[in-house]
């Protein structure tokens, strides 16, 4: 039987061999300190092929001006990588599209405290204590006491 880090490590290895997708991930979640404040405003991570990186924006005006800051772009994301990952910048027009640097998951809303019903324990004579209900029962009325 293998280990749980000989599972993790295949496992890790067959997803992403090279470890594009977590350096990727890594340029997303750290994009407004990658490229600054007022880029980051301007233009958003739509994602990669290959060795393109593809950014969004919301009118063809910063397409066009950024076309040619992708250089300066360029150099942020690999000196951040620590290597040349990227060679060319490629910028679209977002529309509708989701950018990747933002969190797309939200934490789900706390549940309210459950109400205890008015007439709890009143079915413990009726039910068996060793059945499989007499338990979920016991356990049921023992969650609100």
């Amino acid at each position: 039987m293998k280990s749980v880090d000989k599972s993790l490590g295949d496992w890790l290895a067959r997803i992403d061999p090279d470890g594009s997708r977590y350096l990727f991930n890594g340029i997303c979640k750290n994009w407004e300190t990658i490229v600054g404040q007022e880029t980051a405003d301007l233009v958003k991570p739509l994602g990669r092929k290959n060795s393109t990186l593809i950014l969004g924006a919301q009118d063809s005006m910063v397409i066009q001006e950024f076309s040619f800051l992708s250089s300066q772009i360029l150099e942020l994301i690999n000196s951040f990588c620590g290597s040349e990952f990227f060679d060319k910048v490629r910028v679209e027009l977002l529309m509708g599209r989701t950018p990747l640097d933002r969190e797309l998951v939200k934490k789900p809303r706390s549940r309210p405290p459950a109400k205890k019903p008015l007439k709890l324990g009143g079915l413990k004579e009726d039910l068996q204590i060793n059945s499989p209900v007499g338990k979920c029962y016991a356990k049921y009325v023992k969650f609100f006491e």
